[in-house]
């Protein structure tokens, strides 16, 4: 990953944001989010990815854990048919 940690990167997808310059397009990483019951308890949590420069959501997934959310980003083809770790020596982490 272009300026930043890639490790870093993934580990702190289970609490912040990122934005990323991938292939001249701009990417905003939403960070796991709890989704509660009406009790309050956490019954899942969900990560999703839009494409900033078509206006377009390019992944949303949802499971009971944080893990299970980071994994399956890892490992889904949303970038031109490959996976995150495919692509992430291209990818520019940047703050905006």
């Amino acid at each position: 990953m272009i300026d930043g940690n890639v490790r870093d990167f993934i580990e702190k997808l289970s609490y912040e944001d990122h934005y990323v310059i991938y292939n001249k397009e701009k990417y905003f990483f939403n960070g796991c989010q709890a989704h509660l019951d009406s009790n309050g308890k956490i019954t899942s949590y969900r990560l999703e990815v839009y494409n900033i420069t078509n206006g377009k959501t390019v992944f949303s997934t949802s499971f009971p854990t944080i893990n299970e959310c980071v994994n399956n980003l890892e490992n889904a083809h949303i970038w031109n048919g490959k996976s995150f770790w495919e692509v992430e020596k291209e990818m520019r982490w940047v703050d905006e």
